[in-house]
């Protein structure tokens, strides 16, 4: 229902809370419902750890940032009804927008917003046409920029405008991992902190529903 009633709707969680999950689930909703015609997917080309190297062409280099979105669109469908969606599926990259705007009648998915800056996001969310909605999630606790990441200029910035929604899903409901990953992630995030590498979300910047 949160998808439903907002133009822009951003969910915000820590790992394993089906972020990409349940807008996916809402966008081929939208397209067996006739009310979108494709799914666009964009997020920042950021490697974890080490560089895989060289990648000849543009679908082999975006092949493994969609990869989780089809493994996605399987679970929901089945594999044998999975190619009709994945059909209609675009990964854009976040690199080619300037100047473009986005499909008509389309769902937008911008995921993992932490790893984007303020000016990224904002270039994004502005290029949407009347037609489409856009579904934008993050994880401030798995930011790969660090202090950098202007993920809470951005709350800020989109914060309280009429047709924007921002949820905040709560761990210990939404949580879906097994409670070993769980115990290790929050150790993790008491060593990152400590480092002084950990970046904080800031909830004073926006007004936002939680979950």
């Amino acid at each position: 229902n949160f998808l439903r009633e907002n133009d822009i709707s951003i969910i915000l969680s820590g790992a394993g809370c089906a972020k990409d999950f349940v807008q996916m689930f809402r966008a081929i909703e939208g397209l067996k419902n006739k009310e979108f015609e494709r799914i666009v997917i964009t997020k920042p080309i950021v490697e974890l750890g080490k560089s895989v190297g060289f990648l000849p062409g543009l679908d082999d280099k975006f092949d493994p940032y969609l990869k989780s979105f089809y493994d996605i669109v399987d679970k929901i469908v089945g594999k044998e009804n999975s190619n009709a969606i994945k059909a209609k599926i675009q990964f854009e990259h976040i690199g080619f927008q300037r100047g473009n705007t986005f499909p008509e009648h389309s769902v937008i998915i911008l995921s993992e917003l932490q790893n984007m800056s303020c000016h990224e996001a904002i270039s994004y969310v502005t290029r949407l046409p009347q037609s489409s909605k856009l579904f934008a999630n993050g994880d401030w606790q798995q930011s790969d920029l660090g202090s950098k990441s202007g993920l809470n200029d951005f709350l800020e910035c989109v914060s309280g405008v009429d047709g924007v929604g921002i949820a905040i899903l709560d761990p210990a409901v939404h949580q879906m991992r097994r409670k070993i990953i769980n115990d290790i992630s929050e150790n993790y995030l008491k060593v990152m902190k400590r480092s002084g590498k950990y970046f904080e979300l800031d909830r004073s910047k926006f007004k936002h529903k939680e979950f």
